[in-house]
């Protein structure tokens, strides 16, 4: 499989400290490092808008093409990080490439984390940030006709989650779903985890770790 220089890097320093299990890491330690890893996402895309809002308890970042102005379609955004780590430092460029390249509003939700919040904590808070966001989106530019749930691993998972909830109470529902490399098979026996579980840094026992930790 090739690799970008960065994560190669990354793996090949990953293989040679022996594959160390996230499980012998603090939490701090996982969330410190997750940070550490935003670099990878390149030079910060600058041709947006950023700003921070509270809904009800709950914070979400609004990234917008510069000069955007009226109803946009919108991208809900959950951040990755095994239900443990992330959030708006971890995910800051993405959002912000995703709004410029997909000329979309995107808006991002910070869920509480495991595991000082176990299940349904973040999936609690991710359906009332979609409900929050469509009862005020108006205000915040969306396009209630054109939405989007969008995230990468354990955020991916909770956008699927979401949509499944809104659709099994007869709710407004997204128009789609883009699910990057969903954490979904919490038995750990689908092709994905057995040919790349061990080498790739995020391996098998960690994306399992999250999935415990969060209980």
């Amino acid at each position: 499989m090739a690799l970008e220089n960065g994560i190669k890097a990354l793996v090949e320093e990953f293989i040679a400290q022996g594959r160390p299990s996230s499980r012998a890491q603090s939490i701090e330690e996982r969330r410190a490092g997750y940070i550490a890893s935003a670099v990878l996402a390149g030079e910060t895309e600058s041709r947006v808008e950023v700003k921070d809002v509270e809904l009800e308890g709950i914070s979400f970042r609004v990234v917008s093409p510069l000069n955007a102005n009226g109803l946009l379609p919108s991208l809900f955004y959950y951040h990755g990080g095994c239900f443990v780590s992330g959030g708006f430092a971890t995910h800051d460029n993405q959002l912000r490439q995703l709004a410029y390249h997909g000329h979309c509003r995107v808006i991002a939700v910070q869920y509480r984390l495991a595991p000082e919040h176990t299940f349904p904590a973040a999936h609690d808070d991710a359906e009332r940030g979609a409900q929050l966001i469509w009862q005020h989106a108006d205000a915040l530019g969306v396009d209630r006709a054109r939405i989007t749930f969008a995230g990468d691993s354990a955020g991916g998972h909770l956008a699927l989650v979401t949509a499944l909830r809104l659709k099994a109470a007869a709710q407004w529902l997204p128009r789609q779903l883009i699910l990057i490399y969903p954490m979904l098979d919490a038995t750990a026996h689908f092709e994905s985890y057995t040919r790349n579980g061990l080498d790739y840094v995020i391996t098998r026992d960690t994306l399992l770790s999250g999935f415990s930790t969060r209980c």
